[in-house]
């Protein structure tokens, strides 16, 4: 009697590779490794019982070989299978006491016994092709080759267990490397052995050894990505009203305090996007909404979207085969608390009560994240407009949830020219200083009014091996745009005239651009400016085609990014600047009717700035 006895269950084949990465912190001894995630530890908890299961089958099936005693068999196989449910239990209990989760759209038990008895199954039939079991040399051939592989597969889940439980003690895999390594050795030296007596099995041991790897992989794979979550369109996910994370009690909500949700998709390959949501930003009565009639806030207030509904281009284009990340796992960050996904205050504007829970959920969303993406290879971090700024600053917060993975972190149209007024006088509003990393100079960077520049320095600098970049058009404008929120903060807020601010925003950006190339050490930020005013680009078809003015496609760029490696930038990933930025395309904000510095020249609109004094 054979592991199909047992009911099987097919799980979803997503062909990840996994567990590649590098260690984050320019100075890790000087800040101490955290303690690993209950989460984690839970996993590796499953991922020990899955060996201990795997080897207790492939041991009853190699006794089998000799005594053919099928009642034993059935008993020892029945006897795996509820000590796997005994351990997963117990890892996820154990998960929930500490405050973690690792079973909601999780692999179960049952499951994973049954992917293993399927892939056991074939293993056997290919070792026994060939062989006459009722040959007493023959049987013991195929018992010793079957132990064999129950040898091989409990030394590469225990130390696929060992590895996810504390991330941080492996960060690049080295040591997981080594062990599947001597894993290999150890199998290949075994089978040698095995076959050098009279054993006319038709299997190789590179046959086998490819299929245990299957079997193997397949378990790590399915316990470290969620299986049950769709891949085939976004879930929407609701938070409760207070969520415990890492010892913390968060409050996800929108601004007027109406429910927070966000969204996942799984993909088919062991890579996670991180899409921080744009939608402006509020501080003050007038801003948020109700201080002034008529007025209403200049930000997004809700999180009601409907991700499925299939009209994304850009980077949102699923379906689209240069689109890089098509096949990433996604968890969308969506926005609502107009703080740039970092506030965490309630405030009583005039005329207004404001939750500026931005902090909150994009920690909601984090856990979330870790729970279903364990240890993905690359992540790619992003945002667009005030999700710029949420992914400039939760990026660092995350190389503490995934020491293991290559890290890229790109802000769309987010560039950070700040006033040292609104720093001073606004950032306080949102309560922005007091989760800060504590990282050499970022606290300073805000406090001082130095701003962006030298906050991009300091985490650069700090997590070397990170890729950042700023992305944005030369006149990123539209009163939603990086021109209208600077023209905010240097003029009249009601005088809304964005476009008067263009010409000045413009110059202020690419010099801050410029002087934080200069100053990162590392050769690991870049920047990217094309032509026109444009805000935003990751779901605009034109991240495939534009090259105005003698840009690379966005696209070309973002893949050289993500080749990127640490101390080896790849040669396409450049600081880009168009030659003639002037040029409007069409979709690009403009004044109506035309104000300078907008104007029209023959069938084109331009942007003529004064020459810098």
């Amino acid at each position: 009697m054979r592991l199909t006895n047992l009911a099987l269950m097919v799980l979803i084949a997503i062909p990840l590779a996994l567990n590649v990465g590098c260690s984050e912190s320019s100075d890790e001894g000087a800040t101490p490794a955290p303690e690993p995630y209950a989460a984690n530890i839970c996993v590796g908890e499953k991922q020990a019982a899955a060996a201990t299961f795997c080897k207790a089958a492939l041991d009853a099936l190699a006794i089998w070989e000799i005594d053919k005693n099928t009642g034993a068999l059935d008993t020892a196989i029945a006897n795996a299978q509820t000590a796997l449910d005994d351990a997963w239990g117990a890892a996820e209990t154990g998960a929930v006491t500490e405050g973690a989760d690792c079973s909601n759209l999780a692999l179960t038990s049952e499951a994973a016994g049954a992917a293993m008895g399927e892939g056991i199954d074939g293993i056997i039939d290919d070792i026994n092709d060939g062989l006459d079991l009722d040959q007493s040399e023959e049987a013991q051939c195929g018992a010793d080759l079957i132990t064999a592989a129950s040898d091989y597969c409990d030394a590469v889940l225990a130390a696929e267990s060992t590895h996810i439980s504390d991330l941080w003690a492996d960060t690049d895999g080295a040591k997981l490397e080594a062990a599947i390594t001597a894993a290999d050795a150890d199998f290949a030296s075994a089978w040698a052995d095995a076959v050098s007596v009279n054993c006319p099995t038709n299997a190789t041991g590179e046959q086998i050894a490819a299929e245990l790897k299957s079997l193997t992989g397949a378990v790590a794979r399915d316990t470290i990505v969620s299986p049950g979550l769709l891949n085939t369109e976004y879930t929407a996910l609701e938070p409760e009203s207070t969520v415990e994370y890492l010892g913390e009690i968060y409050e996800p909500q929108c601004m007027q305090g109406n429910q927070y949700r966000y969204f996942g998709r799984r993909g088919s390959v062991n890579k996670l996007l991180m899409y921080y949501m744009g939608g402006g930003a509020c501080w003050d009565g007038f801003t948020c909404g109700d201080a002034v009639p008529d007025v209403t806030p200049t930000c997004n207030t809700t999180a009601d979207l409907d991700l499925n509904e299939g009209n994304r281009g850009g980077f949102g284009d699923l379906s689209n085969d240069a689109n890089p990340f098509k096949d990433w796992h996604i968890v969308f960050v969506t926005y609502c608390s107009c703080d740039i996904h970092f506030g965490d205050v309630t405030q009583d504007y005039p005329g207004v009560t404001v939750q500026h829970k931005g902090y909150h959920n994009s920690k909601v969303a984090e856990r979330w994240a870790r729970e279903h993406f364990y240890n993905p290879e690359e992540i790619f971090v992003t945002g667009t407009s005030a999700g710029a700024y949420g992914a400039w600053f939760n990026a660092p917060l995350l190389h503490e949830v995934w020491p293991a993975s290559q890290i890229h972190v790109l802000a769309d149209a987010g560039n950070g020219v700040i006033t040292p007024d609104f720093l001073r006088d606004e950032f306080s509003n949102w309560n922005f200083v007091d989760n800060l990393p504590d990282i050499p100079g970022v606290e300073e960077a805000i406090t001082s009014g130095d701003g962006m520049p030298a906050y991009t320095k300091a985490v650069a600098e700090f997590f070397p091996d990170t890729n950042w970049a700023h992305y944005s058009t030369m006149f990123d404008g539209g009163n939603g745009g990086q021109t209208g929120f600077y023209h905010l903060m240097v003029n009249d807020i009601f005088n809304r005239a964005w476009w008067e601010s263009s010409c000045a925003w413009s110059e202020n950006a690419l010099a801050q651009s410029e002087s934080t190339f200069e100053a990162v050490p590392d050769d690991n930020y870049r920047y990217y400016f094309g032509t026109g005013s444009r805000h935003g680009m990751f779901y605009l078809d034109k991240v495939y085609t534009d090259t105005t003015a003698g840009v690379p496609t966005i696209v070309d760029w973002v893949d050289a990014m993500l080749k990127s490696r640490p101390g080896a930038p790849d040669d396409g990933w450049t600081n880009v600047l168009c030659d003639d930025c002037s040029l409007t395309l069409e979709g690009d904000p403009a004044p109506n009717p035309l104000a300078a510095p907008f104007e029209q020249q023959g069938n084109d609109v331009v942007i003529n700035c004064p020459p810098p004094q």
